[in-house]
Formats: C-alpha cells, sequence, structure tokens
C-alpha cells in the first residue's frame, strides 16, 4: 500500500463521518480527489469501507461527535494502526459491520457517484476549467488582457450563464474553496452580469448583496495570490469596480 497515494482519499472521505451536513461544493471537493488519485470509484468505495470506516464509523455514533473536521495526523496515524493490527478475522467483522451500518451514508454515497461522473464527463464545465488554470499556474487577475485561451473559456462559460439567466446557479461556486473557484466567480459576476446594488445571494450568506460579497471575498482573497502582478492587477481592480457600483467605499 502506497501510503501517500492514499492519504488525500483517507481525508477527503473523513468528511463523510462528520457531524454535520455536508453541501454541494464538499461533494465536488471529494469527487476531485477522487479523479486526482490513481484510483477508480470502485476502489474508493474498498477504501472507505476496510480503511476509512472502522476508524471513523464510531462518531457518527456518538452523541456529540466531531464536526468541525478531524486532524490529518491523528487520521492518518489511527488508519496505519488499524491496518497493521488486521487480520482475516477482524476484516470479516468490519465487513459484517460495514453491512449493518452503511445505511447512515448511503445518499452521500450516492451524491457522491453523480458528482463524480458528471466531472468526469463533462470536461467543459465551469469548475473543471477553473482546475484547469489552476494546473497551468494561472491566477485569477493576472491576465487583465491579452488572457490566455483558457481564461477566454471561462469566460465564454460564465457569459453562457447570464445568457440563459442562470445568475442563482452561477454564484453558487462562490461556496468553491479550491482552485479559486470562488474568486473567478466573484470576478466574473461583475464582468460579465449586469447585476444592480438590490441583487441578492437567494439562500446564500443570510442573503447579502451580491456585489458587496463578490468585492469582500476579492478582498480577502488578494493577500494568497502569490504572483505580483496578479496582487497589483487586483488590487486596481478592486478599486475601479468600487468606483463603478458607488457603494460607498473611500
Amino acid at each position: 500500500m502506497n501510503i501517500e497515494e492514499r492519504k488525500p482519499i483517507w481525508i477527503a472521505l473523513s468528511d463523510f463521518y462528520l457531524d454535520t451536513e455536508l453541501q454541494e461544493s464538499d461533494f465536488r471537493h471529494i469527487a476531485f480527489k477522487i479523479i486526482e488519485s490513481p484510483y477508480s470509484f470502485e476502489k474508493v468505495k474498498e477504501i472507505n469501507k476496510y480503511e476509512v470506516f472502522p476508524v471513523l464509523q464510531p462518531n457518527l455514533m456518538s452523541v456529540a461527535g466531531e464536526w468541525a473536521g478531524f486532524d490529518e495526523k491523528w487520521l492518518v496515524d489511527s488508519i496505519t494502526e488499524s491496518l497493521a493490527k488486521r487480520n482475516a478475522v477482524k476484516k470479516i467483522g468490519i465487513g459484517s459491520s460495514y453491512l449493518t451500518l452503511k445505511w447512515m451514508c448511503k445518499d452521500y454515497w450516492e451524491k457522491l457517484e453523480k458528482v463524480y461522473q458528471e466531472l468526469k464527463s463533462n470536461p467543459e464545465s465551469y469548475i473543471v476549467t477553473c482546475k484547469e488554470l489552476w494546473k497551468s499556474n494561472i491566477e485569477p487577475f493576472e491576465y487583465l488582457e491579452n488572457k490566455p485561451e483558457l481564461q477566454n473559456k471561462l469566460e465564454r462559460i460564465a457569459l453562457n450563464h447570464k445568457n440563459r439567466n442562470k445568475l442563482s446557479d452561477f454564484y453558487q461556486y462562490l461556496q468553491e474553496g479550491q482552485y479559486w473557484i470562488n474568486l473567478w466567480t466573484a470576478y466574473f459576476l461583475l464582468e460579465v452580469f449586469k447585476l444592480k446594488k438590490s441583487d441578492k445571494l437567494i439562500g446564500l450568506n443570510n442573503e447579502a448583496g451580491i456585489i458587496d460579497f463578490c468585492i469582500e471575498t476579492v478582498e480577502k482573497n488578494q493577500p494568497y495570490l502569490e504572483k505580483e502582478i496578479a496582487k497589483s492587477n487586483c488590487e486596481k481592480w478592486i478599486k475601479n469596480k468600487k468606483t463603478a457600483y458607488n457603494n460607498g467605499y473611500k
């Protein structure tokens, strides 16, 4: 067993055993980890059954279970220790226990497989394109002019959402924390969509104003951009948008 290859899968699947309700963005995060791994979806289900489930299932049975996230070192150490003590009899016991309790995560697995298949079968999707930009080391705001084709492609996808009146579908991506998806989304919401100050994030963030929320999202993430040109362009963009939307910022 290659522990380093297993770790991202163990950590991703551990979300299934938290005492909280997972969101669509959580399923996409887990699906991407599977896609990036050397394992098939069926193999990941086997990894869950015999490696993750025996260690973390008790958390779902606890009156006050962990909900914020498991310590990664503890998780990896616990699973490797469990595997080291494994024998044929214990494996049979795990199989029996899983048959009895797997219903607790049944809906999660169905949702995950659906998201996984969608991402695998649709390389033209917005999220997959954000991932391709990230893999190509292209940061948001790095190019405000002479944009690379991948960025133009992402803009076309955003424009397609706008033309089909899919604003509420598009701003759901603000919840995504990986591959700069939330930052790209905030950028395109203010670049592509014709927003009014009264437009709200219905169902998200206490229905905050979209314009305010997008500018705040960009401001919060600007320090984490790695390239100086991206940081500089982002700072200029923020000032321009504050002026253009007349949000009362100095």
